[in-house]
């Protein structure tokens, strides 16, 4: 049968697991510390070793997570000293982000933050955490497009990365959850209304102001987050069984 079918491209599916391993660490599927085999992951993601491994590696390089000595790779641990710099980091890039959205702010993208803080609010009031932090983390990206600087945007995904296995696990710590997400609430909404007014003074502040409040709930639980070393003798839950990604979920959206 002479018949060019044509050839499948790994690339595909090598991008793909990544993708989908990113958006796992950026909705805390995997906590700090938290221990992932390539085998598990291949099992779970239906795909051979080989672009998982690939996967990895390329988390690694991001700081994302650590390869461990026995192949086996830890999701990033966070340490109290870490905490404090990426706080401090983000508050000046996401702060600097914001300002030069709200210097180039439209009123249709005005109108958009405003949904999407709407769509964050309507969540809290069922209170479905996971799609509150989603709802969070689409808010604070359509800010951050505004700005239309490509390389910034990258920088701020490589913050958030970072900081997704913890903070998507901290709130879990909360005594009053809902009332911390309302605070969110309310800083975005001076956001929105800097955004409207082009003050990009304001709006670093009110960014830099939502994050510190974030950090300043989170910053005494650092140390509890983290799952401890598998390999010690404090021996927790493996990837094979621990948090799979759940069938039929679109994992292609990296924001």
């Amino acid at each position: 049968m002479d018949v060019d079918l044509g050839q499948i491209d790994s690339a595909t599916i090598q991008t793909q697991v990544y993708q989908r391993l990113r958006e796992a660490l950026f909705t805390g599927m995997f906590a700090p510390g938290q221990s992932l085999t390539i085998r598990g992951l291949a099992d779970s993601l239906g795909t051979s070793p080989m672009p998982v491994r690939e996967s990895l590696q390329r988390l690694v390089a991001e700081h994302a997570l650590v390869q461990m000595p026995n192949r086996t790779f830890r999701v990033t641990p966070f340490s109290p000293e870490m905490f404090r710099e990426l706080v401090r980091v983000r508050m000046t890039v996401e702060g600097f982000a914001a300002a030069e959205a709200a210097r180039r702010a439209t009123p249709k993208q005005t109108a958009r933050l405003t949904e999407l803080n709407a769509g964050m609010s309507a969540a809290l009031d069922e209170y479905v955490p996971s799609q509150v932090m989603t709802s969070n983390r689409d808010f604070h990206f359509a800010l951050y497009e505004m700005t239309e600087m490509p390389q910034l945007l990258d920088i701020i995904n490589g913050l958030w990365l970072r900081a997704g296995p913890y903070l998507m696990n901290a709130h879990k710590s909360l005594q009053e959850p809902r009332s911390f997400f309302r605070s969110g609430v309310r800083f975005h909404l001076r956001v929105i209304d800097a955004c409207a007014a082009r003050d990009p003074k304001r709006a670093a502040r009110a960014l830099a102001c939502d994050i510190w409040h974030s950090a300043r709930n989170f910053r005494l639980d650092v140390a509890k987050i983290n799952i401890p070393d598998q390999d010690g003798p404090d021996k927790r839950r493996s990837t094979e069984t621990a948090r799979k990604p759940k069938a039929g979920r679109n994992w292609d959206s990296t924001r």
